[in-house]
């Protein structure tokens, strides 16, 4: 590296370290900062935010204006309850995590561990809420980690709902829905394969993708918003070969987590027939995840 990155690099370091210390100094700052970067994680600039805030919040007093979302400094006076109910609703984040406190986590979390079935209920419940929308299931394990008896490191299950936002561009939503699991522990493996299986009865789409093991303990600390990590997707992977996969992927490993699967869904017919159909939408998958990947 040349003296000149090095010292772009270190003056990154520098200015994220000094925001980090005026957020901690001025809470009303920081959830002034966070608003500004929940929108452009999700890939608004600052000065398209002021087009998405209703009329009758951005003209209340102390009005806002486009200026005011360029900055912190500008925004912190003229953040309002109602502006910061809006965005939290809008963005889909908690609110407690946009009022600036330190501990909350950015994103909802919907985990049923140990109770698998409830999943169906609740994208069930999401297709009610919002029947227009591309619905995505991601499955993030750490990168280049084989899955199979030596599988190790977090995983983290992210469901998305995609439709279209400003002027036309896509716009996605996202939750979490699950909280803290591992692939080197067997229950959580087996509720991942479970979950896997109800995802694809409700007709969502299951995709795997692979991250660096840091970014996904981040994601599972609240550290960082989902959007953030989307560039830095580094591989992908075939969540739907734990449940059926070709001959050639299975393996006595995969066929005892799909066993204890079952356990987790005891409504669960897995009767030849049926798992011959379930084979050809889990190839119909792997071949639309390709495609994507």
């Amino acid at each position: 590296m040349s003296w000149v990155g090095e010292v772009t690099s270190l003056w990154g370091v520098i200015s994220k370290s000094w925001e980090w210390w005026r957020g901690r100094r001025d809470p009303a700052r920081r959830s002034a900062q966070r608003l500004i970067r929940a929108f452009e994680a999700h890939g608004l600039a600052r000065q398209q935010i002021i087009r998405l805030v209703p009329a009758a919040i951005a003209q209340a007093k102390p009005e806002l204006a486009m200026a005011d979302c360029s900055s912190p400094d500008l925004l912190k006076p003229k953040l309002t309850p109602a502006l910061l109910d809006w965005a939290a609703g809008y963005l889909n984040l908690r609110r407690d995590w946009l009022d600036g406190l330190e501990d909350a986590v950015p994103h909802f979390i919907e985990d049923h561990y140990k109770e698998p079935a409830r999943y169906g209920e609740w994208l069930h419940a999401r297709e009610a809420a919002a029947p227009n929308v591309h619905r995505y299931l991601a499955v993030w394990k750490a990168l280049g980690v084989p899955v199979g008896p030596g599988v190790y490191g977090p995983v983290c299950v992210v469901y998305e709902e995609v439709s279209e936002g400003l002027d036309g561009i896509e716009w996605s939503r996202y939750w979490l829905l699950c909280d803290h699991w591992r692939m080197d522990h067997a229950p959580c493996v087996e509720n991942l394969a479970a979950l896997v299986h109800v995802a694809q009865q409700t007709g969502v789409l299951v995709v795997g993708k692979e991250l660096d093991t840091r970014d996904l303990q981040r994601l599972q600390e609240g550290q960082v918003l989902v959007p953030e990590l989307q560039q830095r997707i580094r591989g992908g992977w075939y969540p739907a070969d734990l449940v059926d996969p070709p001959p050639q992927h299975d393996s006595p490993w995969r066929r005892a987590v799909w066993l204890g699967a079952q356990g987790w869904l005891p409504e669960l017919d897995i009767d030849s027939e049926s798992m011959r159909c379930k084979g050809q939408r889990s190839q119909a998958v792997r071949t639309t995840a390709s495609a994507e990947q």
